[in-house]
């Protein structure tokens, strides 16, 4: 890569930035549960939360011994019990944000059980990382396809429709591609 084409990406970067850790535009419309402020930064609630609690499932079941005590069954009840909770979003119960951060936490938690349910099957391990990457892969569409739909829904329902190049949520996104002179526009 040039330098001229990884100085355009990075300015790029800069201007996309709002949105890069939030997945949301920077409206009162998402600001009120989707997101989370740390100092000021603002995360999404889902990849903050749900994220770094499977993570760190993933790796301390086997250092609290859950590996030795539960069987693959065990595993596979328990993430889907956990997984489950995610039935409190289309119910609407996730509008309150402390609910939505257990959920996320409780999904992240529940996908470290279902990652060690398909480590533990007796299966030769090439046979786990096709189970691994098939389970994970739909799980992860099917997350996206909900939340890019709950995400439309919202910007349908603004007075500004998707008019994501005149939106005051991407009012900062735009005036940086203006600055530095970025062609980009966001077409509906």
């Amino acid at each position: 890569m040039n330098r001229e084409k990884l100085k355009s990406f990075t300015i790029y970067l800069k201007c996309i930035k709002p949105i890069l850790l939030s997945h949301h535009p920077e409206c009162e419309k998402f600001e009120k549960n989707h997101t989370i402020n740390i100092g000021k930064y603002r995360f999404c609630i889902g990849c903050f939360v749900g994220y770094p609690s499977a993570l760190i499932g993933i790796i301390f079941i086997p250092l609290l011994n859950i590996v030795e005590i539960f069987n693959s069954f065990c595993f596979l009840i328990t993430a889907l019990v956990l997984i489950s909770t995610f039935i409190l979003s289309p119910l609407n119960l996730t509008k309150i944000k402390a609910i939505k951060i257990i959920q996320k936490f409780l999904i992240g938690l529940g996908s470290a059980f279902l990652f060690w349910y398909i480590w533990t099957l007796q299966n030769s391990f090439f046979l786990n990382f096709f189970y691994f990457i098939l389970v994970f892969g739909l799980l992860i569409i099917l997350l996206n396809v909900y939340h890019g739909y709950g995400f439309l829904k919202i910007c349908k329902k603004c007075e500004y429709s998707m008019d994501w190049n005149n939106c005051p949520g991407f009012k900062k996104i735009n005036e940086c591609f203006e600055k530095h002179n970025i062609n980009f526009t966001f077409n509906t």
